[in-house]
């Protein structure tokens, strides 16, 4: 199923929930709907208890077996949500495949990952999940179909746009859903609902001096002075962490990505088409390359998921824990790569 978080929570009604599905897709924020609608749907059905797991270097099979078999003490039946990293974890795979036959229907285990490649979209285990319906792609909308995807949003909003309001938050956001549907969101806390051009200039000058996206590309870029004002600057306006985190966690899931194209023999121009790396975005994306190796960039996802900990209430503080991603992110000496794994591995 693509790009069918519009009015999914209504056509699932009625269905018997699975043992496992899946979440795939390089849209953050079609990813983060779709999953709303399936937990919305999956509560209606019984499924109250919820738990999460991130599978990072730590992770051991053994944790999805217990969590599976184990029962919740305050709900009948639970849904255990996977986030893997750059592709699905083989063992945990494999472990599903095997369990869901014999599954009691007291479990929904939700799967979410990055796009899948070619060679994953031909494994046996995914075709089952997309015969059956239970594989759900978050696709990149690409630049043509930004305006009336844009449009869409707004008319959700009860906002009302010409063409050159479309385009004005189009080109902003250089085809970034989240940061469309942040600038939507702003212009609907205004009050009026027909948004003039004049308006939304406003609006779209009047916002947060910088973005979370802004904070990414000054990381990329290595100025680790400017990085860290940025940061301070949106610390002080108060910009969710969560939303600055996935801005930082996203840069180093794509540098992973793109040093497994280049190991896999394409250039850097076959690389970032592949990937969909907006042209706009492909000098910063050049620098890191320079900087930042595949180790590098592993790390910084170990790091992101002890920020995202920290974020969770789960332990440390969280505006620490994004300066320490950002003097990660931003290193280029040996001795601070050495930090980096110091800071990635030894605070859990």
């Amino acid at each position: 199923m693509k790009n069918q978080e519009a009015g999914l929570q209504a056509r699932l009604q009625g269905l018997k929930p699975p043992a496992y599905l899946l979440i795939h897709g390089d849209e953050l924020l079609l990813q983060l709907e779709i999953a709303d609608s399936i937990r919305a749907w999956l509560r209606s059905a019984g499924f109250t208890g919820r738990e999460r797991v991130e599978v990072d270097r730590h992770f051991k099979l053994e944790q999805l077996a217990h969590l599976v078999q184990s029962k919740d003490l305050f709900a009948s039946a639970k849904i255990i949500e996977m986030r893997f990293g750059a592709k699905p974890h083989k063992a945990a795979i494999d472990w599903l495949t095997t369990w869901a036959p014999q599954s009691d229907g007291q479990v929904c285990v939700m799967l979410s990952c990055a796009r899948l490649d070619k060679s994953q979209l031909g494994m046996a285990w995914f075709r089952d999940l997309q015969a059956a319906g239970w594989a759900f792609e978050a696709a990149t909308i690409p630049r043509a179909g930004l305006a009336a995807w844009i449009r869409q949003r707004m008319i959700s909003a009860s906002l009302k746009a010409n063409d050159e309001v479309i385009e004005l938050i189009a080109s902003r956001t250089e085809g970034n859903l989240l940061a469309s549907a942040q600038e939507i969101k702003k212009l609907a806390m205004l009050g009026p609902t027909d948004i003039t051009l004049t308006l939304a200039q406003q609006t779209l000058a009047d916002s947060a001096r910088w973005s979370a996206f802004d904070l990414q590309a000054s990381c990329l870029l290595g100025d680790r002075q400017r990085s860290l004002k940025i940061l301070e600057g949106l610390l002080a306006v108060a910009e969710p962490a969560p939303l600055i985190l996935w801005a930082l966690a996203d840069a180093a899931r794509q540098l992973q990505a793109l040093h497994e194209c280049l190991q896999a023999g394409l250039n850097r121009s076959q690389a970032f088409r592949q990937l969909r790396i907006y042209a706009s975005r492909e000098a910063v994306f050049h620098r890191a390359l320079d900087r930042i190796s595949m180790a590098q960039s592993m790390r910084l996802l170990a790091l992101a998921a002890r920020t995202d900990r920290c974020i969770k209430g789960l332990g440390g503080n969280a505006q620490e824990a994004l300066r320490d991603f950002v003097l990660a992110c931003t290193a280029k000496s040996p001795a601070a790569d050495r930090l980096l794994a110091a800071q990635a591995w030894g605070a859990g």
